[in-house]
């Protein structure tokens, strides 16, 4: 063999030894497709350069992919495509610092290029092209491939790192995008490549904004990709960040859910609420065209009726044109569409408002009759009723109803209901069923809660149930939560004399006398005490103080001596 052919044979050797990437025929589509790619730069709040990488655009609304850190902290940013093109990044679509990756959009022109998303998940040992950004494409093959989180995958590729691939976009055999370089961790010499569609399936919620993921974006970002959930977080922030912030994020709102009743009405009812009243005709003409827009006309028409209470209610700031007759007006519109029972609440609570009472109970009928009633709804019903001044029987019916649908075993806020329910029972009459009610209040509010003044009223009300010996131990407690209260002895006395215990009574009235000499109370009480010990001479003189400070029944009394 001669020495020119031996070394033809060599490089031919050599060459057959070198990676596919080495000698790898450039793609047909790869002059198209590197149009796609892009340098993306970021920039600071004085223009300096933060950082710089790579990525592709995916779509053609102007969507790219690439790396959540080059964009963290940044306030601007823009791509440089493939032709030299640039564009700067107006808002991000997705974010997601686990695998350092995000979504963004740029505005597309008439040379702006994009490449497809791969429909087809590569398997092990498929070939794979990664296109770095001004520079011939590198074929791969796909070595191991991983099951991340949304069943999404991981790839581990066969050729070395290389930071100049960083966030390069890796492409099938077709030239649609399969996924981006990932870096490994400090160390690892492999490349990896996180599937494309992990990127563009990330969806923002309205917790994932207040995440660090976002916080650390200073670029406009969008508001959540679903719209009740977007119009969620705005309202949530209300009263939270600054007029001018929530401002711009209604205005966002609009821009990305255009036309949308829910956003002109919050918009609205936000010019109104939260700026000031030079935007109320503002203001009002969104909600009209919120209005005259939606399918739901009676869901708005009812919220605008509550807003329109609310505001009154709290006497807030707000347009002429807010009066309780208009929040009538409009929960009367909603009910004409559809007579909902929530609706007839609204209407109740706007007519309680306005002291229409008997039309309110009326309104609060329909509720209770429905599938919606309520202990809540009852309780209200209990207080419009006592404003119209019904029967004690309707009061306790009401009440009763409340209890019952607050189930059993009777929760802690079932206490105040059997407190408000006892007095009205006491009020009826019916003292012993309002004994049971002031026991089940201490029960459920515990002993530890009680003052003097809830022992005194159950000790008033069972001596008026003649329940004398639970009396004396309430007014005994009484006085030793409240051992200064003369008034509290007084009383104690009087119910000791009133169950003919005068020795008991005796030294509670002689301390009083002591103390008080000139209280006409004290003086009968003593009086008396000493007529059922026959001591003429002591309750003569106790009686006749008495009646010399003006007691009408002492000198009744002294007339039987």
């Amino acid at each position: 063999m001669s020495i020119k052919r031996y070394r033809i044979l060599i490089v031919v050797l050599i060459m057959s030894l070198l990676p596919a990437s080495a000698h790898a025929k450039t793609p047909k589509w790869f002059k198209s497709a590197r149009k796609a790619t892009f340098e993306i730069v970021a920039y600071d709040d004085n223009g300096r350069e933060t950082a710089r990488s790579h990525g592709v655009f995916t779509d053609s609304n102007g969507t790219g992919i690439s790396g959540h850190s080059v964009l963290s902290g940044a306030v601007k940013a823009v791509t440089i495509d493939g032709q030299g093109i640039t564009r700067p990044v107006e808002i991000i679509l997705g974010a997601d610092d686990i695998y350092d990756v995000i979504r963004f959009r740029v505005r597309p022109d008439k040379k702006f290029s994009s490449l497809a998303t791969s429909d087809r998940e590569p398997a092990n040992d498929d070939n794979v092209y990664i296109l770095p950004y001004g520079s011939t494409p590198i074929q791969a093959s796909i070595k191991e491939i991983k099951t991340i989180s949304g069943g999404h995958s991981y790839y581990t590729l066969n050729i070395p790192w290389d930071n100049d691939l960083l966030e390069c976009p890796v492409v099938d055999s077709q030239g649609r995008v399969a996924g981006i370089v990932q870096r490994g961790s400090d160390g690892d010499t492999l490349t990896y490549a996180l599937e494309s569609s992990y990127v563009t399936d990330i969806v923002i919620s309205a917790l994932d904004r207040e995440t660090k993921t976002y916080q650390d974006l200073k670029i406009k970002t969008a508001l959540p990709t679903e719209e009740d959930q977007a119009l969620a977080y705005i309202m949530m922030l209300r009263g939270v960040k600054s007029m001018v912030e929530c401002r711009q994020l209604h205005e966002q709102f609009l821009e990305q859910f255009p036309g949308s009743p829910d956003g002109l009405f919050a918009m609205g009812t936000f010019l109104i609420l939260e700026v000031d009243s030079t935007q109320y005709a503002e203001g009002l003409s969104m909600i009209d065209k919120a209005i005259a827009s939606t399918d739901e006309k009676d869901r708005f028409h009812c919220d605008y009726a509550n807003i329109i209470l609310n505001t009154l209610s709290r006497n807030l700031q707000h347009p002429s044109e807010w009066t309780y007759d208009k929040a009538l007006n409009e929960i009367d519109a909603a009910i004409a569409i559809n007579p909902e029972p929530v609706y007839h609440q609204v209407r109740g609570n706007i007519l309680y408002s306005m002291e229409r009472y008997r039309e309110a109970y009326d309104s609060f009928v329909k509720v209770n009759n429905s599938d919606i009633a309520s202990a809540d709804t009852y309780l209200t019903s209990y207080y419009v009723s006592r404003n119209m001044a019904d029967s004690q029987e309707l009061g306790i019916s009401l009440l009763d109803s409340v209890i019952i649908k607050l189930g059993t075993p009777i929760p802690p806020r079932a206490a105040q209901v059997l407190l408000e329910r006892a007095i009205l029972k006491e009020e009826a009459g019916l003292n012993r069923e309002a004994v049971i009610d002031y026991n089940q209040y201490e029960e459920l509010a515990g002993s530890y809660n009680m003052n003097s003044t809830f022992y005194l009223n159950r000790h008033k009300v069972e001596i008026k149930a003649r329940m004398f010996e639970q009396a004396l131990m309430d007014i005994e407690k009484a006085r030793s939560l409240s051992p200064g209260d003369s008034s509290l002895v007084l009383e104690h006395a009087s119910l000791l004399l009133r169950v003919g215990q005068n020795d008991e009574a005796l030294p509670l009235l002689e301390e009083l006398s002591r103390a008080y000499p000139d209280v006409q109370d004290v003086q009968r009480l003593m009086g008396v005490c000493y007529m059922r010990r026959e001591d003429k001479i002591k309750a003569r003189r106790h009686l006749t103080i008495a009646k010399e400070l003006g007691d009408e029944l002492a000198a009744q009394l002294l007339e039987q001596l």
